[in-house]
Order: structure tokens, then sequence, then C-alpha cells
């Protein structure tokens, strides 16, 4: 029986330098009905997955020419969707697990049985084909397969791709919730542009932002002599009409507008001031909170019934500190947009810079991240974002004691306070150099690298 997709058979690629191995998966997936390619390096696999169409990769991690992690990670990035299987001998559990966590749909080690590895490697294809006929757009428009790494590679994140595609021609109310920076809007509108309203208005609206005593007029509208008189305004829900309404900080509404947006969802009708009656209306409602709105809910500062009326499909977006493994995605992509934006040639960040960003917490969650790379972006020597270009911001400032006549080279400033910075810890930690690395939040190698550059003696 031949596996298609379309009108072409399913094909697998198998790259390992054994060709015992090679030679036996080959006829194995030729017996089962698959078309299968074999590459016994990274060049020729990267060479097969630019030339053909490939439904699965199943790569070794040892390569005579690189690392089979490296094609895992080009595989992700180049052609999302396509599942990989990782196969070795030398791999151990934390590191499987951490490629499972990237997006690796399996691993198999050496020797493995060759009835598991088929039954592992149609499974994954069968299920990439099924997620396939639900195709997402990412937020740089490329279209994309759901849970392969759109929003963030985290399983969280993957999670709420595949959410997104299975409510895509849904209509319910969604409510995003997550800590302030998390990435709610970007959800908001992700959902949005991969939904059947995709063509319709985005419109976004900032409960913390809007004075209540325009919020009526501001939601609902106001008509003065028709819609066409000089003072009216339809209001953001009938500027949402046909699309999506984007309520954020919907725990920020006062009572007497929870009312009337409760009548809304209720109804799917609006009453401008001024209007002679109700006016219907055709929006997805999503909302976004940080506040725990079932406490507020029992507190009576939020209506129950408004709260499950929003509350059809709960989306709770983790802080970026316990998705980790979305730091360096979005840091990439951020540095890679800004770059564009400001017509910077900023090829990426050092190893460096990646270990610091690792290891912080960013309590400003994704927000403080995009914000700290286009300051680096716009502040960064290059070619490479370095680790001390994610906080030139802090030391721009003149610092205290320094004249107006003190040298104004960015460079030499950024190193001046940067040197300053490891002594002073260096003195807090009574020169146990672990100690000052966790100050200053870097590691110790990478503290010990800059103290050879500052030529700064422990002692």
């Amino acid at each position: 029986m031949q596996h298609e997709t379309g009108n072409r058979p399913r094909c697998i690629l198998i790259v390992d330098d054994d060709e015992i191995i090679r030679v036996t998966l080959e006829d194995r997936f030729q017996m089962e009905g698959y078309r299968a390619l074999v590459a016994a390096d990274l060049a020729a696999a990267r060479d097969q997955l630019a030339s053909e169409s490939i439904d699965l990769v199943i790569t070794d991690i040892r390569l005579p020419d690189g690392d089979g992690r490296d094609l895992f990670r080009e595989v992700c990035r180049l052609h999302p969707g396509v599942p990989v299987i990782i196969m070795t001998a030398y791999i151990s559990v934390p590191d499987a697990v951490s490629l499972i966590k990237a997006g690796a749909v399996d691993y198999l080690t050496k020797p493995f049985d060759l009835d598991e590895m088929v039954a592992k490697s149609v499974r994954a294809i069968d299920r990439a084909h099924d997620l396939g006929r639900a195709s997402l757009i990412s937020p740089d428009g490329r279209p994309a397969l759901p849970g392969s790494g759109i929003l963030g590679l985290s399983a969280a994140m993957r999670h709420i791709e595949q959410v997104a595609a299975r409510i895509r021609d849904v209509n319910c109310a969604v409510l995003i919730t997550g800590e302030s920076g998390v990435g709610k809007e970007v959800v908001a509108k992700f959902i949005h542009r991969n939904s059947k309203r995709a063509n319709g208005p985005f419109v976004a609206v900032d409960f913390a932002t809007l004075p209540e005593a325009h919020l009526h007029a501001e939601l609902f509208g106001a008509q003065h002599d028709g819609d066409s008189g000089p003072d009216s305004h339809l209001g953001r829900f009938r500027q949402a009409e046909g699309g999506t309404i984007f309520l954020d900080e919907i725990g920020e509404v006062p009572p007497e507008t929870q009312v009337k947006l409760l009548r809304v969802l209720q109804e799917h009708t609006v009453e401008p001031i001024g209007a002679s009656g109700p006016i219907p209306v055709d929006v997805r409602v999503i909302a976004a909170t940080q506040a725990n709105l079932e406490s507020l809910v029992q507190a009576g500062r939020f209506r129950a019934d408004l709260f499950w009326r929003l509350n059809v499909l709960q989306i709770e977006i983790p802080p970026l500190r316990e998705r980790r493994e979305d730091i360096l995605f979005l840091a990439r992509r951020f540095a890679a947009e800004q770059s564009t934006l400001m017509n910077r040639h900023i090829d990426g960040l050092s190893r460096e810079c990646e270990e610091q960003l690792i290891s912080m917490d960013f309590p400003g969650n994704v927000r403080e991240l995009h914000n700290m790379i286009q300051r680096a972006v716009a502040l960064s020597a290059g070619p490479r974002i370095q680790d001390y270009d994610l906080h030139l911001g802090d030391v721009i400032a003149q610092p205290p004691g320094q004249t107006d006549d003190a040298p104004l080279k960015l460079r030499e400033n950024v190193e001046r306070a940067e040197r300053a910075a490891i002594l002073r810890a260096l003195k807090k930690s009574d020169n146990t150099v672990h100690v000052a690395a966790g100050l200053l939040g870097i590691s110790r190698k990478t503290l010990w690298e800059k103290m050879r550059r500052y030529e700064i003696d422990r002692s």
C-alpha cells in the first residue's frame, strides 16, 4: 500500500553515517509504501531538504560534518511542521527531554527495534498530515502547522497554537489570562488572524487607559442626526463589525459598563447614545486580564454572569521565566525584526549574550525582552549583540562624579561601568567568583572572560 499526500508518495529522509542503518531503514520504509531518501551527513541532508518535499526526518545525533541537533533546529526554522525523530546511542535522558520540549516528536536509542521505529514514524507523519489540514498563519505572515513553534518553542505556546487551530471556525468568546507583558494581545491577534474572521477588523480596547465617563460612547457609539452627524461615533463594537474586538484589562471595567457588556454578549446588539433602539453587531469577543477574575467575582467587584459569558474558553499564558525555551526564540526574532526596521546590520546574538538572556527572569516578561533587544540593536556596535549591549541604556546617563570633559565614546563608558560593576560584585562576594557571577546575572565562564579582558585580579 502506498501512502500519499496529494498525488505524491509520502517521503521520509533518513540521515545517518552508518550505511547498514541507512539501507535497513530505506528498504523497510519502501516495503511499507513510503518513499525513502538517505543522507550520510549534514550537507547531503540539507541538499535533500532543499530539493525534495519531505514528510519526516529521521536523524542520528553524531554525523561526520556536524551535529544532528543542528539539523533538527534548521528543520524547525526552515521547514516548520516537518516532524523530526532523533536516533542515537549517545544521548542522555535530559538531552532527550530537552529535544522533545524543543519540538522533536520522538527519539530512539540505538540499537532500536525496527517495528517500533516504523510505528513511531507512521504516527508522526499521520499527525503532521492531520494538522496540516488546519495550517495557521505565523506573525510574519508565513503558513505553518499548529504546534510547530509559531508563537514559541515551549509546550505551552505550542498548545495555544493547536487551540487556535481547533477554534478557527468557532465563534465562542475567549478569555486570555497572564501577567503583564506575556503577550496577551499577540495571542489575541494570532487567534483572529487564523479564524474565519481574519478578513475583518481587529479592534483593541484597553480599559486601563479609557476614562470611565467616556466608556459608553467609546464602546457602543453615539448618534446625532444619524451616523453621519458631526458628533457621531460608531463605537469600538461597530468598528469591529465582521471581525474581532479585543477587550484588554477586562477586570478594570466599572460595574455599570459590566451590565452593558453582558447585554452585548447575550443579545449581540449595542445601543449608541442618542439611538432610537438597539443595533445588531456581529463580532467575536476576546478578553484579557492580568487580574484573577474569579477572586474579583468573590469580592463582588466583577459580575459572575459576565465572567461566565467571557470564560467560554480560557487560555493562560505562562510568564517568560516559566518557559525559558522561548527566550532565545523570541530574542532572535526581535533582533532580526528590529535590525530590519532600524536598517542596522546586526548578525544575531553572541553566545555570551544568549547565556545572559537565559539566566534572566524578566519580571516584565516578553515586553521587557522586546524593549531590551530593541535598545541593544539601536546602540550595539555590532556585528553581533554582546552581553554588555543588553544594559547599554543603564549607563548612558553620566555617572556620579563624571565631569562634562570625560570621554563621550559609548563603548568606553560601557566598559568603564561594566568593570566597576564587576569590582563591586567581587567585593560584595568576598572575591567568590560564582557568587559574584550570580549577583551580576551572568555565568561564571562569562565573568572569568570579562575579568581577563579588564585585567581584574581576584586577589
